[in-house]
């Protein structure tokens, strides 16, 4: 029997354990991950020529026992448990994911789908069902991390004639801007460029940097999101932004397991620019 897994989304957040009557009978079945390819067979002679490996996600299987004290009671826990694999507050909007949670507290986001009795005991109240998660990605996922780094006022470069109001300064983070990612393999950021600000750029030294070609307001930002499924750029939260040409893809705003440096750089007339990263470990094994 495995310990107690958990499924969340958006109105749902329940776990699976023996009191509750809807409990895994066994450690899930986590599958290989999907993989594709560019390999191409040679025209014209023996063997072929290697490409790209791209990585996908994977089904996990789980297994369900369901217990009553009656037999209608066994039957509302499943269409309870079918009701929570329904994942109606989501199923309809696309990009819109569901975490299920392993004992080890370890996250893997996709979508519940198939699910089923296989076995069903009305005398002694038993059933047993099974149901199926599909991953977006291979990875599973530790705790959220976060940093924000304010930004400071430069000390060099003064003022150029003629003057214009409101005076702009150029500036950039100078405190607080380290942090550390755990994990066994990369794991994708998400970045937060919080106004008011000119141009604002954020920089993980060695790894990314993300800059926008625009003025944020006091109560503006955008969020540049590279986790798998959800990649995005987004102002405001809903309206689509631009970066600079010069920027790094979205898809490789990744985090290697390790110490790291986040700057936060534009032009502002107040010091209340912030930049944000997020992140959650990642693994290979629930």
């Amino acid at each position: 029997m495995a310990g107690p897994w958990s499924l969340r989304y958006p109105g749902t957040d329940v776990t699976f354990t023996d009191a509750s009557g809807i409990y895994l009978r066994k450690v899930p079945d986590v599958s290989d991950y999907d993989i594709a390819d560019d390999d191409a067979d040679n025209p014209r002679g023996d063997g072929s020529q290697v490409g790209q490996d791209f990585h996908g996600g994977r089904t996990i299987g789980l297994t369900f026992g369901i217990l009553g004290a009656t037999e209608d009671e066994m039957w509302a826990r499943y269409a309870l448990l079918a009701k929570w694999w329904s994942a109606d507050s989501i199923r309809t909007t696309p990009g819109a994911l569901a975490e299920l949670v392993s004992d080890r507290g370890r996250s893997a986001f996709g979508r519940p789908r198939k699910i089923a009795p296989s076995d069903v005991n009305p005398v002694a109240r038993m059933m047993t069902v099974e149901a199926t998660f599909r991953q977006v990605d291979k990875l599973w996922y530790g705790t959220p991390g976060q940093l924000q780094v304010p930004f400071a006022l430069s000390q060099g470069g003064g003022l150029v004639a003629p003057l214009k109001s409101p005076l702009v300064a150029r500036g950039y983070t100078a405190r607080q801007n380290t942090f550390t990612v755990g994990g066994d393999v990369p794991t994708p950021a998400v970045v937060t460029l919080a106004g008011a600000i000119l141009n604002p750029a954020a920089e993980v030294a060695g790894a990314f940097r993300f800059a926008a070609p625009t003025s944020l307001a006091y109560d503006e930002s955008i969020v540049i999101d590279a986790r798998p499924g959800r990649q995005s750029v987004l102002r405001n939260g809903t309206k689509i932004a631009a970066l600079t040409r010069t920027s790094s893809l979205i898809q490789d705003g990744f985090l290697t397991p390790g110490a790291h440096t986040l700057t936060l750089t534009g032009s502002s007339s107040t010091g209340n620019p912030t930049a944000t990263i997020a992140w959650r470990s990642a693994h290979l094994t629930p």
